[in-house]
């Protein structure tokens, strides 16, 4: 059943880590991009790590973040989780009945209709192979050329100069570009999604910023009365969930 166009959607911005400014600026992209009438929700996972920059983070952010998500009450129309990365993402969608979408998965998923090959420029060269590990989990490595990294001072610490900050991203995409072939750039993190408007203008090749892709996702996914199937790998946990506890 596809729900009326003019029905009011409600989206739950979730970020996996505890950064309270983080969550304001992915929110306030999420508002930007959202449809007239559409509410924009946040929520940060205060038992989560300040960022997910490693393997081990994205696992101390995975338990509280599915366990808050399965405890919503009552549920929003859709949750779209503000970070590109894994972080318990397929134990969210087994535990809500509404569209879970990852901002990540929803970048690339919008990226493959508008492209040949796409690149993922990410925060920081520690996070490449983890980067390339979500990409392949998400189905999309054959449609990725390569994923390259720029360096972000330590979370806390505010770029002296956001300029410079543009300037690195927009050399990351000439060179990505030039030496891959790749014909669309995806910003691979939250960190870097603030910057998406001011390097579009610098680049020959498209850039998605992921926040607006997760929004529109789901908005979509309301809309056309659409959800993770719980047929097979989403069905719901076969025993109570405090029996995981």
């Amino acid at each position: 059943m596809v729900i009326a166009a003019a029905q009011r959607v409600r989206i739950l911005l979730a970020n996996p880590n505890s950064t309270e400014s983080l969550t304001d600026a992915c929110a306030d992209l999420a508002r930007k991009a959202a449809s007239p009438g559409t509410i924009i929700e946040s929520w940060t996972n205060h038992q989560g790590p300040p960022a997910v920059d490693c393997i081990y983070g994205d696992y101390m952010a995975g338990r509280p973040l599915a366990r808050a998500m399965a405890a919503l009450a009552p549920p929003p129309d859709a949750v779209v989780l503000a970070g590109f990365g894994n972080y318990g993402t397929g134990a969210v969608k087994e535990v809500l009945k509404v569209p879970a979408v990852s901002m990540a998965e929803a970048a690339m998923a919008m990226a493959v209709p508008l492209c040949h090959r796409f690149a993922v420029v990410t925060t920081g060269a520690r996070m490449i192979p983890y980067t390339e590990d979500v990409v392949q989990l998400a189905g999309f490595g054959p449609r990725c050329a390569a994923v390259r990294a720029v360096e972000l001072p330590p979370l806390g610490v505010v770029p002296s100069d956001d300029a410079s900050m543009v300037d690195a991203l927009a050399g990351a995409i000439v060179r990505v570009t030039a030496e891959t072939g790749a014909d669309l750039v995806i910003l691979g993190g939250a960190r870097l999604s603030p910057y998406a408007a001011a390097v579009r203008p610098l680049s020959v090749v498209p850039v998605l910023e992921p926040v607006a892709c997760g929004v529109q996702m789901a908005e979509a996914l309301v809309r056309l009365g659409l959800a993770q199937s719980k047929a097979g790998k989403f069905a719901p946990p076969p025993r109570d969930l405090k029996q995981y506890e």
